[in-house]
């Protein structure tokens, strides 16, 4: 009997924390917040006609970025002035939902994080609870909505597919590797800056490295194309100026144990394994090694942030982490793990 992607029960990934502490960051201009369905827009429109924006070329709604601050028009030091007001359940669909989202998969949901927020990768974070992931995840209807799903079926590699019972058990030995943080590469076992087809890693920098514009995310672009270009050409660094110092800085000011770097960077990858949402780009064998990537050049970002103390350099690995997953939802990345020869 072929096994169908479940929704139900809910599965969480053994060592995953998070905790809102309010710093903001996932309120600004380092994600397009949305999108927004039609209650949400119906909603915040009563509330302010311009505070809802559409990007060029696309239907889709998302709330309007200030643009003296980057962040939401609804934000401030104080907080969120709807969750404020109104209370959280009030919020748009995807405040609500952020940083969770949800694969289906043959034997459950699993609830997954993004790290694009120092609430999720810095300080004491309680560990994800179900009950609380799930009420973010609930839609409209009360249903939760999978952002997406995965087959019985999953390429191990270019040339083996495995049921995905049998994969669960290969990626358990992967995680726990990842999660325990002592050797990232031998536990993703491959190396970094595999084969592309029909480009190079060089002209993959030229492109990030020409993002233009002061929002976040080009920012974070120009970051991780310089250090992309100076892993592959050595090439010096243009980018200084970190626009999302005030979330991280007042993230810092929370740290009393400081995590070394390599559990920050394995905490992320154990995330984008356990999300698998890899699967359409390919096998395993090309995910490892696209994620092989992304560490090293989050490890060369981190390098060039300050890691003068234990404290920075938790903060630093922090930073990198965040601009390493931003890129990894990007038009450009996504093209570049299409572009990965599959082994």
């Amino acid at each position: 009997m072929t096994l169908r992607p479940r929704r139900e029960p809910l599965l969480v990934r053994t060592g995953a924390r998070f905790t809102c502490e309010g710093d903001g960051l996932c309120c600004s201009d380092i994600h397009a917040v949305g999108p927004l369905n039609e209650e949400d827009v119906a909603f915040v429109s009563t509330i302010s006609e311009e505070a809802i924006d559409r990007h060029e070329d696309e239907d889709a709604a998302v709330l309007m970025m200030r643009s003296d601050t980057g962040t939401c028009v609804f934000w401030s030091d104080d907080g969120c002035a709807l969750h404020a007001k109104l209370g959280p359940e009030m919020k748009p669909s995807p405040c609500i939902q952020f940083p969770y989202s949800l694969t289906a998969t043959p034997t459950g949901g699993r609830i997954t994080t993004q790290h694009r927020c120092p609430c999720r990768t810095l300080g004491t974070r309680a560990p994800v609870a179900i009950d609380a992931a799930r009420t973010c995840l609930l839609d409209s209807d009360g249903e939760l909505k999978p952002d997406h799903s995965v087959e019985e079926s999953i390429a191990w590699s270019e040339s083996e597919s495995i049921l995905f019972v049998e994969y669960e058990r290969r990626e358990s030995a992967v995680i726990d590797s990842l999660v325990d943080g002592k050797s990232l590469r031998r536990a993703l076992d491959t190396d970094p800056l595999p084969e592309l087809e029909g480009r190079t890693w060089s002209e993959v920098a030229d492109e990030l490295r020409g993002f233009y514009g002061p929002s976040r995310v080009a920012a974070a672009a120009r970051w991780f194309g310089d250090a992309l270009g100076y892993l592959v050409d050595r090439r010096e660094r243009t980018e200084h100026e970190r626009p999302w110092a005030s979330a991280f800085d007042r993230a810092e000011r929370r740290i009393v144990t400081p995590e070394q770097p390599n559990r920050v960077f394995g905490d992320w990858l154990a995330d984008e394994v356990w999300a698998l949402r890899w699967t359409p780009f390919g096998s395993f064998a090309r995910a490892r090694a696209e994620l092989a990537t992304r560490l090293a050049v989050a490890r060369r970002v981190a390098g060039w942030l300050d890691i003068s103390n234990p404290t920075r350099d938790n903060v630093s690995a922090a930073e990198a982490v965040m601009i390493a997953d931003v890129i990894g939802v990007t038009d450009s990345w996504e093209s570049v793990q299409r572009a990965i020869v599959d082994r």
